[in-house]
């Protein structure tokens, strides 16, 4: 039933966003004593609005206008208020009590009436404003209790779950471009329609302030408000996953499901912001964005051409006068105005280079004029120029050189004053922007001295820390250590050839040391991950500067084994060619270790599906071994033992056996009978073994496998997984479907747990388990497991992948002859 308004004392009128605000306000008026209309209280579905609307502000005594840039942006507001202002033009009734919620300057009319001003108060100062606002006279209650439940948070505290970088108190200017923005993204959510919003520019103009900006000044609009670094897309992957963890995703191994499940999660909910920061281009972000819901994701980017997934707003530099603001207000002195318009005007307006220079001259203390010839001093040194953005090149290029210009000043300083500081900034120059701020001091073996023994010591680094933060050629911010990628390209320039070779190389040690060597535990992967963004980075600079070859090799072969081992082959193929090529050109092509770089990369390309050309690398790689090591060696053993598996997957079946036979023979020699690398092939040799008929012999040699799996690792590892699903698929085969059951259980159960429910070898199992439960005549439970075995698959590997066909096989065969067997995909040997 709809309500009447007549006799309410306050009607509250708000944009849609507001409503939160709207409800609270409503709540504290009704406890206070006082009677509301409020739409989503009181307007009751199946009644029309706008009778319901004029009825309520009509007939009220007094209305609330909720102000928010959105509230002016309203159909609706504008009407309601002005009913309220022509009852009462002069406002000495007080009828119309504007509450503002959010940054915003009143327009027109009602820019004349003084209002109540909540944006930034705590719960308790914005109940007392507003109920010391409304009372006209009448006794009020001494206290009121927090609604609690029926309430929810505070509407202007902010969004609940957030990871946002600090807000920056200098932030001045860009009023106009921030309401556009807000405007974008109010289109957006009135179409229902998934808003994108790319900012996009130069570099140096701002775009992450400008974010970080925007994020908290209308946070109160947001539930959820996460920042997601997007230079590199493992980076996306692993911070949604953070946010799947934060929003109560149910936990998986694989970052890549925990993804996936928080954006499914946000296409169900609304009040959400993501901010990509720093994509590189649309196609980086694919698969990576959720596809509906009421939430808002916001994208900054150099490149420009976002239109096809995005509204583009263009960012340029400031206008000189907010320059002149900025750093009037940034450096806090008196300065005759025409003194910082000369500063603005040298550094080109760019919001990176004022900070940088406001924060030499607050630190240092130096006179305005005497830093002003120090630049077009350092800007002929640097240049051969007067002016740094006179003669020649792009606008692009006039900007490195204004920017170039001050952070050299700048870096002279801080290299004089605390040497390691200045050592510090070029190690941090070749690793990823964002850097942990223990990993500089986790290895301070590979660090040359001053910087290795500063580092080592706790008090001294945290000085140098400190010395780069105040001059603003990093930001210190919690446990990390953000250095912008122009300071790195500057640092990079000022050390030359020879002194980029020498921190690069520096990185790659630092890297290699941390990085895990054994990569394929999932024990490791919260460290592998942690670590890749910088492995990726020093790897890059290696391979640029032609250094450190060998180090490179391994770190792009573990990268190539941690991403393979979480199921991403395709992210791994890449890296395990490089790894190739580098190790190749640093260490020959008959080295052992170029071995076990094209080992890795037969592991990738056989998850993919290339089988004829992982048994190329693999015959590669057992050639090269046993030339430079020796037939017999441990080794060599491992690759005869992947030899092997590629040689059943193309239906050699004989010469597989021969492969796993030598492999098993070598591996106990060198480790005794109960290593876990025996087990692997004695699990292998049962493969093959079952594929020639002989199921006997293949129960034999499967059970040994995990006798020795479960007393040298553990009976929940993923090696034991993969054998006792290998164990029932031969079970199966024998006729003892109760027991190829249990056992394809066993594996399903502990490979979700290892990997989490989405990664390839969980699409392998079910389907296995798929096939016993329909030999058992449950085919309804067999159809169950070959249609998430095929969903997992198609997702993870495409659908031209050998084991996809294998399963859309399956599934189409559901019924098979009794002299039809299924099709088995391929057996899991990976040592």
């Amino acid at each position: 039933m709809a309500v009447d308004g007549s006799g309410r004392d306050f009607f509250i009128s708000y944009a849609g966003v507001n409503r939160s605000w709207a409800e609270w306000i409503a709540v504290e008026l009704e406890r206070a004593g006082y009677s509301t209309v409020v739409q989503s209280f009181d307007f009751r579905p199946g009644a029309d609005f706008v009778h319901e609307m004029q009825r309520a502000v009509s007939s009220a005594v007094r209305t609330i206008a909720v102000l928010s840039p959105a509230y002016f942006g309203s159909r609706f507001g504008e009407a309601e208020w002005r009913v309220a202002f022509a009852k009462d033009p002069s406002g000495a009734l007080g009828l119309l009590l504007p509450v503002r919620v959010q940054p915003c300057e009143p327009p027109g009319l009602l820019s004349t009436r003084v209002y109540v001003d909540l944006v930034g108060a705590d719960e308790t100062s914005a109940r007392r404003m507003l109920l010391a606002a409304v009372d006209q006279g009448r006794a009020r209650p001494v206290a009121v209790p927090w609604p609690g439940g029926g309430v929810g948070r505070f509407p202007g505290s902010g969004p609940q779950v957030s990871n946002l970088p600090a807000r920056n108190g200098n932030f001045c200017g860009r009023d106009a471009v921030l309401e556009r923005l807000y405007g974008v993204f109010r289109a957006g959510s009135v179409t229902a329609v998934l808003p994108v919003g790319a900012v996009h520019g130069l570099g140096r103009v701002g775009k992450t302030q400008l974010a970080v900006e925007f994020a908290h000044r209308y946070g109160s609009d947001f539930d959820v408000v996460w920042w997601i670094p997007a230079e590199q897309p493992s980076a996306v992957v692993a911070e949604l996953a953070r946010l799947a963890r934060r929003l109560g995703v149910p936990e998986a191994t694989d970052q890549t499901d925990l993804a996936a499940g928080v954006l499914e999660l946000l296409r169900g909910r609304d009040r959400w912001l993501l901010v990509y920061d720093n994509a590189e281009s649309p196609a980086d972000l694919e698969g990576l964005l959720p596809s509906g819901g009421g939430g808002q994701v916001l994208v900054t980017s150099r490149w420009a051409a976002w239109s096809a997934l995005a509204s583009p707003l263009p960012l340029d530099v400031l206008a000189r006068q907010e320059s002149v603001e900025f750093l009037r207000r940034r450096a806090g002195s008196a300065v005759a105005e025409v003194g910082w318009s000369e500063l603005a005007a040298l550094v080109g307006d760019l919001p990176l280079a004022l900070e940088e220079a406001a924060a030499y001259l607050e630190e240092t203390g130096e006179s305005l004029p005497d830093y002003l010839e120090l630049l077009r001093s350092r800007a002929r040194e640097l240049f051969g120029l007067d002016r740094p953005g006179d003669g020649g090149g792009g606008a692009d290029e006039r900007d490195r050189r204004r920017v170039a210009t001050v952070w050299s000043v700048s870096l002279d300083r801080v290299s004089v004053e605390a040497p390691a500081a200045g050592a510090l900034l070029n190690l941090l120059a070749f690793l990823a922007p964002e850097v942990p701020r223990t990993l500089p001091a986790e290895q301070p073996q590979a660090l040359p001295d001053p910087l290795g023994t500063a580092v080592g010591d706790r008090l001294t680094y945290n000085r140098l820390v400190a010395a780069i933060g105040r001059y603003s050629l990093a930001t210190v911010s919690g446990g990390e250590l953000r250095l912008h990628r122009l300071v790195q390209a500057v640092i990079h320039a000022r050390l030359g050839p020879a002194g980029e070779r020498t921190w690069a190389a520096t990185a790659v040690e630092v890297i290699r040391a941390a990085f895990p060597a054994d990569s394929w535990e999932v024990a490791r992967w919260p460290e592998c991950e942690r670590l890749l963004p910088h492995l990726l980075a020093v790897t890059a600079h290696a391979q640029r500067l032609g250094v450190a070859g060998e180090d490179a090799g391994w770190l792009l072969d573990r990268a190539s084994t941690y991403l393979r081992e979480r199921g991403q082959y395709r992210q791994a193929r890449p890296l395990a060619e490089q790894a190739v090529t580098v190790t190749e050109t640093a260490l020959g092509a008959d080295h052992a270790d170029v071995a076990w770089r094209r080992d890795e990369l037969g592991s990738v390309l056989q998850a993919l599906g290339d089988l004829a050309g992982a048994r190329d690398q693999f015959e590669l790689a057992l050639r090269i071994g046993e030339a430079a090591l020796a037939p017999d060696d441990h080794d060599v053993g491992i690759w005869r033992g992947n030899l092997g598996s590629v040689l059943q997957a193309l239906g050699d079946l004989t010469g597989a056996r021969n492969q796993y036979e030598q492999a098993l023979r070598i591996t106990e020699a060198a480790h005794g009978p109960d290593h876990p690398h025996v087990g692997t092939w004695h699990s292998s040799l049962g493969s093959v073994l079952q594929a020639l008929g002989d199921l006997t012999g293949a129960r034999d040699q499967l059970e040994q496998a995990l006798r020795i799996g479960e007393a040298a690792l553990a009976p929940d590892h993923p090696d034991v997984g993969i054998w006792r699903g290998n164990l029932g698929s031969v079970l199966q085969d024998l006729g003892d479907l109760a027991g190829a059951r249990d056992q394809l259980e066993q594996a399903l159960h502990i490979t979700e747990a290892a990997h989490g429910p989405d990664h390839p070898h969980v699409g392998i199992r079910r389907s296995r388990l798929g096939s016993v439960l329909q030999d058992l005549g449950d085919l309804t439970g067999a159809r169950d497991q070959l249609e998430q075995a095929l969903h997992i698959s198609e997702a993870t590997l495409g659908p031209d992948h050998p084991q996809v066909r294998t399963i859309r096989i399956n599934l189409d065969r559901l019924t098979p002859p009794q002299d039809q067997p299924s099709t088995q995909p391929p057996p899991e040997d990976d040592p």
